[in-house]
């Protein structure tokens, strides 16, 4: 944000401050205050309110970024996918069962790779949707939980219903919100045709041509084998964390 609109978005805040400090039962206690105080007070509410502020727009880019690899994921754009990355020597990205591809470089080779593209008469569409997004206090770094619908096919071949949860890890650099890793857990790829229920596929292994630079950091199986990965929010309501579920299923 440039020191302009910083200036403009404060300047915004103190007089939203100003009147909510001023209304209700605020008023009589305020204008009873000596002046330093009352500025105290007012210098407190603008910082509550540009915290929250700060909050809102980080959740918001963090929705943004995300909704952009999804449309990028869609069309098979490995390099633009890339860039969506932390430049970190740790940053990450994880699909599957196809293991860890570590810093920028590895990561675009990954989604660069022929089975990351979308040939001629295929179609990979990423429907990502019900994001929990959690910012750490400090507002350098955050995690989002996302579900992923993928409807892919090739033209009259059978058609293929893919879903999964996101895990991610998000930093900020430079005042811009990247990805610090990407894991994509599946937990079904079915036959359109013959039902995702009937004809289920395992989570395929790592790439013979593109090996990762470390194995898959979860053993686990997709449906009809039960697979949980535990959340990386506390429940909203109890504040309990929830790792398990009845049954251990997904």
């Amino acid at each position: 944000m440039t020191g302009d609109k910083m200036m403009r978005r404060r300047s915004l805040l103190a007089g939203a401050a100003a009147l909510a400090l001023a209304g209700g039962a605020h008023m009589a206690a305020a204008q009873e205050l000596p002046e330093p105080t009352r500025l105290s007070v007012l210098e407190a509410k603008l910082s509550s309110m540009e915290a929250e502020l700060t909050l809102l727009e980080d959740v918001r880019a963090i929705k943004r970024l995300q909704s952009a690899y999804g449309y990028y994921r869609s069309k098979g754009m490995g390099d633009e996918l890339a860039d969506l990355f932390s430049d970190s020597p740790t940053a990450s990205v994880e699909i599957g069962g196809r293991g860890r591809y570590i810093g920028k470089e590895s990561i675009r080779r990954f989604f660069t790779h022929e089975s990351n593209q979308v040939k001629e008469g295929e179609l990979k569409n990423y429907v990502i949707a019900q994001g929990v997004v959690n910012v750490d206090p400090e507002g350098k770094t955050a995690k989002g939980r996302w579900r992923a619908l993928i409807q892919a096919g090739t033209y009259g071949e059978d058609g293929r219903w893919i879903e999964g949860p996101y895990e991610n890890v998000y930093v900020k650099e430079d005042g811009v919100w990247k990805f610090q890793s990407v894991h994509w857990y599946q937990t079904v790829d079915g036959s359109y045709d013959k039902s995702w229920t009937e004809d289920a596929r395992p989570v395929p292994g790592p790439l013979e041509d593109l090996p990762p630079d470390a194995p898959p950091s979860d053993d686990f199986k997709a449906f009809p084998q039960p697979y949980f990965k535990p959340y990386h929010y506390r429940h909203p309501v109890t504040g309990k964390i929830v790792n398990s579920v009845v049954g251990e299923g997904q």
